[in-house]
C-alpha cells in the first residue's frame, strides 16, 4: 500500500511496474477471499449489509476475481488480517491511489542557520488571476525553529470586512505541494469561498502524521509538526510580513479539519489542545493502539519509506498511547466534532471516476473500510463524553479517494463554524493581503495544477491526488 516509484498523482502506473504490482495485488485478493469466508472478528464489516456495488469486469485479468466480488464478499472481512497480508505481499509494490513517489533519500535536512520562526516571503497562490477570490489566496514561506527548515503554507484569507475564525486544513499521506485544499478540495467550491473563515493549509509533511517525532528520520527528515502548528505558526499568522502583508484578520477562535492521515491528526489535536474548539475528520483512523489502528499508522509512515519507531518509539510507548483518541476522547468534551466515512463499497461514482483501475479500487476499498470501522469506534467512544456537538455522516458507497473527500468539505466546515465564534465586522474594506495591490506579481512557488478561478471541485485532474491514510 505504499506509493510506487512509478506512480503519478493521478494514479497511473508505468507499464514496467505492472508485474510486481499485479503479483502483490493477487496475493491481496487471495487474502481477502480467504478472510471473507472466515468468522467475523471484532474489527470487521459485513459487506452483505451494504448497498451493492457495480461490477466493472475482471480484476487484474483474472475473470473469476471481479472488483464486485471483492467488495461484496458474503461474510465479514477482518481488516487487520488484510493489512497484514498487504505488508507480507510487499507494501512497496502496492501503489497508493494518486500519490506521489516514495522518497529514497532525505526530503529535507536541518539547516543550522535557522534558529527562529519567521515569515520570509508571501506570494500570490494564483499569480495573474483577476478573480477577487483568488486574490485572497497566498503562499507563505516561513521558517520553523523546532524543525530548522522552511515550510510552505497556503493561506486563504476570509472576505474583507470581518475578523474570522482560523481553521487549519491537514492533508493526507502525501501532504502534496500544492495542498489538497487548492487542488482537489475546498477552495474550488464557490460556497466555501464565501464562508467567513481563514483557512491555513501547511504542506510538506508526507507520512508524518502531523506529529512531533522522537528522532529525525533518514528519509522523512525532521518532523515537529504539532509544535509548529500550535506554538510557532499562530504567532506568524498574526504578525504577517511587515511591509508586504498584514496578519490574518482573526477573531481568536481556532478549528482544524483533516482527511485520511490528516483526519487522525486533526482529531488528536482537538482532543489534546484547548486551542481548538471544533474539528472535522474525513475518512480517518483514530486509534493507534488496537491492531487496526496500529497497522494503519505503521503503513502510513512506511508509505513514504519512513521508519515508524522514529516517530513515537516502540509500539506501546507513552507516545503511541497519547495519540489514541478512541481510547480516551475526553478532551473533546464541550467541543464541536464532525466525522464522516464511506463503507468502501465500489459504486457507480467510483467506476465513473476510475473505471477498472484495479489499484485504486482495491486500495481505496480497503482503506475506506478501515476508516469506516474506526469512525464507528470513535462515535461509540464519544457516547461517554459530555456535551459533544457531534455530527456523523456515513456514506453507503465510496472508496478512499477524492470523490468521497470532496463531498465532505462544505458540511464539515459548516459544522466547524457552528461551534466557533462567528466572524465579527472590523470596519475594514480590505483583507490586508497581497490582493489589494500585488495580484499577479511574482511566482507562486510551484502552485501548478491549482483550480484557480474555475470554481470546479470535481475535475478529473484533481480526483486522484494525495489520497492516503
Amino acid at each position: 500500500m505504499t506509493a510506487h516509484p512509478q506512480t503519478d498523482r493521478r494514479g497511473g502506473v508505468a507499464p514496467g511496474a505492472r508485474t510486481g504490482i499485479r503479483a502483490a495485488a493477487l496475493a491481496l485478493v487471495a487474502a481477502l477471499a480467504a478472510a471473507g469466508t472466515g468468522p467475523a472478528g471484532a474489527q470487521s464489516l459485513d459487506p452483505g449489509s451494504l448497498v451493492p456495488s457495480v461490477a466493472p469486469g475482471s480484476l487484474l485479468g483474472t475473470p473469476s476475481l471481479s472488483v464486485a466480488a471483492l467488495t461484496q464478499l458474503g461474510a465479514p472481512i477482518p481488516l487487520t488480517s488484510v493489512l497484514g497480508s498487504v505488508a507480507a505481499a510487499g507494501s512497496g509494490e502496492f501503489p497508493r491511489p494518486g500519490s506521489s513517489e516514495a522518497p529514497s533519500g532525505p526530503l529535507v535536512t536541518r539547516d543550522d542557520s535557522i534558529t527562529s520562526s519567521t515569515v520570509r516571503e508571501v506570494r500570490p497562490l494564483f499569480p495573474g488571476s483577476v478573480n477577487p477570490d483568488d486574490q485572497r489566496a497566498e503562499v507563505w514561506t516561513v521558517t520553523s525553529a523546532s524543525m530548522q527548515r522552511t515550510v510552505r503554507v497556503e493561506v486563504y484569507r476570509a472576505p474583507a470586512g470581518v475578523n474570522a475564525p482560523n481553521v487549519y486544513f491537514l492533508d493526507g499521506v502525501g501532504s502534496e505541494t500544492p495542498s489538497g485544499w487548492s487542488t482537489g478540495m475546498g477552495w474550488g467550491d464557490p460556497a466555501l469561498r464565501e464562508r467567513a473563515v481563514n483557512v491555513i493549509a501547511p504542506t510538506g509533511a508526507p507520512a508524518s502524521m502531523w506529529a512531533d517525532w522522537k528522532t529525525d528520520d533518514p528519509v522523512l527528515g525532521p518532523n515537529n509538526w504539532e509544535t509548529f502548528l500550535t506554538d510557532e505558526l499562530p504567532e506568524l499568522l498574526e504578525g504577517g510580513l511587515p511591509g508586504t502583508v498584514d496578519g490574518l484578520a482573526h477573531n481568536g477562535d481556532w478549528g482544524v479539519m483533516g482527511l485520511s492521515m490528516g483526519a487522525a491528526s486533526a482529531v488528536h489535536l482537538a482532543n489534546t489542545r484547548e486551542m481548538f474548539g471544533a474539528v472535522a475528520g474525513v475518512s480517518g483512523a483514530y486509534s493507534t493502539t488496537d491492531e487496526l489502528g496500529y497497522q494503519y499508522t505503521r503503513l502510513t509512515v512506511a508509505a513514504r519509506n519512513g521508519e515508524v519507531t522514529n516517530m513515537w518509539g516502540p509500539r506501546g510507548s507513552a507516545e503511541w498511547l497519547s495519540h489514541d483518541t478512541v481510547a480516551n476522547p475526553s478532551g473533546l468534551a464541550g467541543k464541536t466534532v464532525y466525522l464522516s466515512a464511506a463503507t468502501g463499497v465500489v459504486g457507480s461514482s467510483e467506476l465513473g471516476h476510475f473505471g477498472s483501475n484495479e489499484m485504486i479500487l482495491i486500495d481505496g476499498h480497503i482503506l475506506e473500510k478501515g476508516s469506516y470501522e474506526s469512525t464507528r469506534a470513535l462515535e461509540a467512544a464519544l457516547g461517554d463524553v459530555d456535551e459533544v456537538n457531534l455530527r456523523m455522516n456515513y456514506m453507503p458507497t465510496g472508496i478512499h479517494n477524492w470523490p468521497v473527500f470532496v463531498t465532505q468539505m462544505l458540511p464539515g466546515m459548516d459544522h466547524i463554524l457552528s461551534g466557533l465564534a462567528p466572524a465579527a465586522p472590523n470596519g475594514r474594506t480590505t483583507t490586508g493581503g497581497l490582493g489589494e495591490g500585488s495580484a499577479g506579481s511574482g511566482g507562486s512557488l510551484g502552485s501548478t495544477g491549482s483550480l484557480g478561478s474555475t470554481g470546479s471541485t470535481g475535475s478529473s485532474s484533481s480526483l486522484g491526488g494525495s489520497a492516503g491514510s
